[in-house]
């Protein structure tokens, strides 16, 4: 008769060990503000020739995320005349981009908040 605590451990050597790490097949983690912004940046750029200067809003919707990029729509020299715009960018909750618009334009250190 073998003992009860060999038993045991034939038992539990048997089942196949938990792999704790995640399963590439499931969904990603969650879309964070900092991931959107990066995605949300990296996409204008592929859209349009305008040099992005900052994310300067960015807020989240239920499952959708909308960043406002700063960039430079008309340069100048001196660059304090240089024409800027602000584009908002909408991203689904995998990163994805759904639609961006162009919401403002205006002399770069303009302070009229308009």
């Amino acid at each position: 008769m073998s003992d009860p605590d060999t038993r045991a451990d034939e038992r539990t050597s048997r089942r196949p060990a938990r792999d704790h790490r995640r399963d590439e097949t499931e969904r990603p983690s969650r879309l964070t503000a900092a991931r959107a912004a990066r995605r949300a940046v990296e996409q204008l750029a592929e859209l349009t020739d305008r040099r992005l200067e900052s994310v300067v809003e960015i807020h989240a919707e239920q499952d959708t995320f909308t960043v406002v990029i700063e960039a430079v729509e008309d340069p100048h020299v001196p660059s304090t005349a240089d024409v800027m715009a602000e584009y908002e960018v909408q991203l689904d909750e995998d990163g994805e981009l759904l639609g961006y618009r162009r919401r403002a334009r205006y002399v770069r250190g303009s302070t009229d908040e308009g």
